[in-house]
C-alpha cells in the first residue's frame, strides 16, 4: 500500500498547527490570489500593477520620513494620475541608504511588534538588516506556495532543503526533544547544511536522504551538484526526487542536465531574494522566470534610463507588498531583460530573461568593458574534468582561476582552458589557473560566488567610445 498521500495529508495538517504557532496561519488566501492572478489577462494584470504602484507610493510618500524628504527635494508628490512611467523621476534606493536610513524609511504607521526584522544574503560578506511588516510576511509565504504549486510542489511533500544560511538552520548541539521533533516532521523537511560539505557530511546526507526519501530537494544549485557529483563518483545507491527547484544562486544550463540526469527530477529555476520575496519563477517551458506582477513591479535600467523589452540592463525593484518599510526603485546588482513577448505556455505574467550575473560578478578588462559573470561560469561546461570554478580578479590586468579538478585534468587541458578564458578576456588580461582541493563558501550564506571583482571600473578608452 502506498502510504506516501497519507503521510502527505498528516504533514500538512502538522504545518497547519505549526504556522499557527509561529504566527504565519493565514497564507492560504494569498496562495489562492496568486493562482487567481494566473487566470487574469494581461491588461487586467498591468491595471492592477498600476494600482498597487500608486498605493505603495501614496504610503510610502506620507508614511516614511525619508521617501517625503528626498521626493520633496525633488518636486515630486504622488498623485492620481501617477503612472509606472513617471516612476523614473525617483531616485533610487541602494544598499548604503538602506544602511544610513533605516529607522526613516520605516513607515510610522507600523509598532515595532508589527515588523519583522530580516537581513540579505550577504554574498560578498557584508548583511543589510530590514524590516518587513508582518502581513507582508504571510502573503509571501502564500504567493511562494502558489508558484511552488505549479511546480507540483505542495506542502505536506518531503523535500531535502539543501542550504547554508545560519539564521534558518538549527544550531549544532540543538537537543532533540518533542518540540523540536514535532517542527521537523511539519516542516517535512531534512535539512543538509552546505557552508561546509566534505566527505564524511556528504556520506551522512546520503544516508540521511536515503531514509527520508524526499520527493523535492530544494537548494543552491553549485551545492546540490556537489552532492550530485559525490554520489556519482562514489558509486552509492541513488537518490531520486520528482522535482528540484534551484534558487539563491545562477542556475547554468550545464547543471540543469547533470541535476536532471543524477537525480531524475525536473528543475525549476527561482529568482528569489529576502528583500522582495519570490520574484519569478520558472514554467515548464523552463524560458525566463515569470514575474509575479501584484507583489513586484520590475524596472530594467541601462545607462540611468529604462531599457527598452529585450535591452539588458541592471533589475530595479518597487516592493508592492512591504508597506513596514518601502523599497522603492531599489537596485539589485542583478542584470536582467523583460521579454517583448509573453510565454508560450500562456501565463499572462511579464517574463525576465537572461539573468546573467551580478553586478558584483563581472570582470573588468582593461579597455573598461566588462565580461558578464554568467559567461564565465559557462565557459568550461565541456571540460569534464573540471568539477568546480572560480574567477577572482584583483588587478585590471590580471586573473586568477580557481579549479576543482579530477585526475583527468591535465596540462594541455589546463591550456585549453586558458584559451578558453582568454577569449573573453582578451589577450591584455594575463589568466593564472590555481588548482585547490576545494573552492571555500561564505561562511555566512553558505554560498558560492562564481566572480569576484575587486577592482573598480576603469575608464573606458577612447576607441571604445568612438564605436559604441
Amino acid at each position: 500500500m502506498n502510504m506516501r498521500p497519507v503521510d502527505r495529508m498528516l504533514r500538512a495538517v502538522a504545518r497547519d498547527i505549526l504556522d499557527r504557532r509561529d504566527r504565519l496561519s493565514g497564507w492560504k488566501p494569498h496562495r489562492k490570489a496568486f493562482l487567481a492572478s494566473m487566470r487574469k489577462d494581461r491588461e487586467s494584470l498591468a491595471r492592477d500593477a498600476e494600482d498597487r504602484l500608486r498605493r505603495i507610493l501614496y504610503h510610502a510618500y506620507e508614511t516614511s520620513p525619508y521617501y517625503r524628504d528626498a521626493w520633496n527635494a525633488i518636486g515630486f508628490r504622488p498623485s492620481s494620475s501617477f503612472t509606472s512611467k513617471d516612476l523614473q523621476q525617483l531616485p533610487f534606493l541602494t544598499k548604503d541608504i538602506v544602511r544610513e536610513h533605516k529607522s526613516t524609511l520605516v513607515s510610522e504607521r507600523f509598532r515595532s511588534d508589527e515588523l519583522d526584522l530580516s537581513y540579505t544574503g550577504g554574498t560578498t560578506g557584508t548583511q543589510t538588516s530590514f524590516y518587513l511588516d508582518h502581513a507582508c510576511a504571510i502573503n509571501r509565504v502564500g504567493r511562494q506556495w502558489g508558484m511552488l504549486d505549479l511546480c507540483g510542489y505542495r506542502p505536506g511533500t518531503r523535500r531535502a532543503l539543501v542550504w547554508g544560511v545560519s539564521d534558518d538552520l538549527a544550531q549544532p548541539g540543538t537537543r532533540i526533544n518533542l518540540k523540536r521533533w514535532f517542527r521537523e516532521y511539519a516542516s517535512s523537511q531534512e535539512v543538509l547544511c552546505c557552508s561546509v560539505m566534505n566527505e564524511e557530511m556528504l556520506m551522512d546526507y546520503h544516508g540521511r536522504l536515503l531514509r527520508f526519501r524526499p520527493e523535492v530537494l530544494y537548494g543552491y544549485p553549485y551545492a546540490i551538484t556537489h552532492l550530485g557529483r559525490f554520489i556519482q563518483e562514489q558509486g552509492l545507491e541513488p537518490i531520486k526526487v520528482k522535482t528540484i527547484v534551484s534558487t539563491a544562486e545562477r542556475l547554468t544550463e550545464v547543471q540543469r542536465g547533470f541535476l536532471q540526469k543524477v537525480f531524475g527530477g525536473e528543475v525549476f529555476n527561482f529568482y528569489c531574494t529576502r528583500e522582495y520575496g519570490c520574484i519569478g519563477f520558472e514554467c515548464r517551458r523552463h524560458v525566463g522566470f515569470h514575474i509575479d506582477s501584484e507583489s513586484v513591479f520590475v524596472e530594467i535600467i541601462r545607462d540611468g534610463r529604462r531599457a527598452d523589452p529585450g535591452e539588458p540592463g541592471e533589475i530595479t525593484i518597487t516592493d508592492l507588498q512591504n508597506y513596514g518599510m518601502p523599497f522603492i526603485r531599489s537596485r539589485t546588482a542583478d542584470f536582467g531583460s523583460l521579454s517583448p513577448q509573453p510565454c508560450e505556455c500562456g501565463s499572462p505574467l511579464p517574463v525576465l530573461n537572461g539573468l546573467d550575473g551580478r553586478a558584483t560578478d563581472c570582470i573588468w578588462r582593461p579597455d573598461g568593458s566588462m565580461v558578464a559573470g554568467g559567461t564565465l561560469a559557462d565557459v568550461f561546461g565541456d571540460i569534464s574534468s573540471i568539477r568546480f570554478s572560480q574567477f577572482v580578479q584583483e588587478k585590471l590586468n590580471e586573473l586568477d582561476v580557481f579549479l576543482v579538478v579530477t585526475s583527468g585534468f591535465s596540462n594541455e587541458t589546463e591550456k585549453e582552458a586558458i584559451r578558453q578564458v582568454r577569449e573573453l578576456v582578451g589577450p591584455e588580461m594575463a589568466v593564472n589557473i590555481r588548482r585547490v582541493p576545494e573552492i571555500a563558501r561564505n561562511p555566512r550564506s553558505g554560498k558560492y560566488q562564481e566572480v569576484i571583482c575587486k577592482v573598480n571600473q576603469p575608464q573606458r578608452s577612447t576607441s571604445t567610445q568612438r564605436r559604441v
